[in-house]
């Protein structure tokens, strides 16, 4: 960037996205409901501001607005760092551990050094349990419950229970594959199948942090259900760096409680998110009415150099999970989880009464730091624009329409004068494509970010972005370079 670029500095904690109380977070971790908690752990380290000794961070919400934080759930020890995974309620006591009672189950991946210095390492899957929903753990002691398989990477287990086989399913990730083992009672393990050759996107760096559920395809009596796949592609720090740094990748099709079947084999890449701040995303478990997930929201290419304030790192907004069917085939769909609204308030907003042609157009000046904000727009076959939301130009999103289809892109800039994070931050990349000239966009801004869902008639773009700039500072605002745009059921909510 040159020395125009606007400076990227730390900001103040979010309203309403997570972050550590301070320190260090990445990976969301064991996300579960129990009790009428929404529990979220966390890679953790406490003692620095660069990733480190993994530990697992805690915090519980009853709204997933307002989070509790409490003390550290599980600290590294003669075992190794505890690595990312997930956690399970155990409803009728199949491991024995909890006296025929209920309790919760964390599964993780214990990393230790070699002698040999930090590139040769060793990962086996670990279990600790809970009799006081979650307040305090005890490690099993027959760990590890899967041993070190002979290669390097071999973490991250998601745990889920699959119920016409009437067994637990972990699926792991090993390399650049998923590997899928089943159990009875979670504590003894068998392979049972493995997935990934010349399926989806393979880079230089591993594949991480799986997740795996079944969903309902809404909209589209013809079709029942899809399991959905979802995996982390990270980046080799050593090696060369894709553009797109660390992103998510999903497979859709169907699960037979040992091996998944891809339906789309042909797709090379189904993403997730479109922008560059949406990782590690993990869904809840045991929320009995729908698929609840968060995101850590960073990029591995400059994660450890963003600006900070004595914390480092911030999870998404929880985000409803759904299927759609689209002329494309079955696609993962999003939505903001509603309690999100329960504590913002609607803010007067003036709606254009003629379509908006070529020039500069202030919408709003919301001057809040939390906003929710809708509009639907109805774009001229030839328009190209270009949507400021709340972020002073240093982040637009750019809609150029067609015929029948609307191209989506976004352009983000700022430095800090740390290198690796002015190299790799700013930039400009096509999200994708959305079918129509009718495009509904949602989005929320918070300090230090700007989270965005765009649908047209029957796809959607999910477009994720970490942002450095006070919200409260600057308007919405729409420049039209060609063709003209009509503004329908705009709303601003702020907290």
């Amino acid at each position: 960037m040159t020395g125009s670029a606007p400076q990227a500095s730390p900001t103040e904690r979010p309203m309403r996205h997570f972050t550590p109380p301070q320190g260090w977070m990445n990976d969301p971790n064991g996300l579960v409901y129990h009790d009428g908690e929404y529990h979220l752990f966390y890679q953790y380290h406490p003692d620095s501001l660069v990733w480190g000794p993994m530990h697992w961070g805690h915090a519980v919400s009853r709204d997933l607005c307002h989070w509790q934080h409490l003390p550290v759930a599980l600290a590294p020890d003669e075992n190794g760092m505890c690595f990312s995974g997930s956690a399970v309620v155990d409803r009728h006591d199949a491991s024995g551990l909890f006296n025929g009672s209920e309790g919760l189950m964390a599964f993780y991946t214990a990393h230790r050094f070699m002698d040999d210095g930090e590139e040769h390492y060793e990962q086996e899957q670990h279990l600790a349990w809970s009799r006081d929903n979650g307040r305090s753990w005890q490690k099993y002691a027959g760990n590890p419950v899967i041993a070190p398989p002979g290669f390097r990477d071999f973490r991250d287990p998601k745990v889920i229970y699959h119920e016409p086989s009437r067994r637990w399913v972990m699926a792991l990730a090993c390399g650049q594959h998923i590997r899928f083992y089943t159990s009875a009672n979670l504590l003894d393990w068998q392979l049972a199948s493995e997935f990934g050759d010349g399926q989806g996107c393979h880079t230089d760096g591993p594949w991480e942090c799986p997740d795996l559920f079944e969903l309902p395809v809404e909209g589209d009596q013809a079709e029942t259900s899809r399991w959905i796949l979802v995996v982390g592609v990270g980046i080799d720090h050593e090696g060369p760096q894709d553009t797109l740094g660390s992103f998510t990748q999903y497979f859709i099709g169907h699960f037979d409680g040992e091996r998944f079947h891809n339906d789309y084999p042909d797709e090379p890449l189904l993403l997730m998110d479109q922008g560059r701040d949406f990782y590690a995303v993990q869904s809840f478990s045991d929320v009995p009415d729908r698929r609840l997930a968060i995101a850590w929201l960073n990029n591995w290419q400059y994660a450890g150099h963003t600006p900070e304030a004595g914390w480092r790192g911030a999870m998404t907004l929880p985000r409803a999970l759904y299927l759609a069917a689209t002329d494309q085939g079955v696609r993962l769909h999003q939505r903001f989880a509603p309690e999100l609204t329960r504590s913002v308030l609607p803010l007067e907003v003036a709606l254009p009464d003629a379509p908006l042609g070529e020039g500069q157009h202030l919408l709003a000046t919301p001057e809040a730091d939390l906003v929710r904000g809708e509009l639907t727009l109805e774009l001229s076959a030839d328009s190209r624009l270009a949507l400021s939301l709340q972020q002073g130009g240093q982040q637009q999103l750019h809609l150029t329409a067609g015929d029948d289809i609307t191209k989506v892109a976004y352009r983000r800039e700022g430095h800090s004068g740390v290198a690796r994070f002015d190299q790799h931050f700013p930039g400009e990349r096509l999200a994708g494509e959305l079918d129509g000239r009718r495009i509904h966009l949602q989005w929320w801004v918070d300090r230090g970010s700007v989270e965005m869902l765009i649908n047209g008639e029957r796809r959607q773009l999910s477009v994720t972005l970490a942002s450095f700039v006070a919200p409260h500072h600057h308007s919405i605002t729409m420049e039209v370079h060609s063709g003209s745009a009509e503004i329908h059921d705009f709303r601003l909510d702020a907290g």
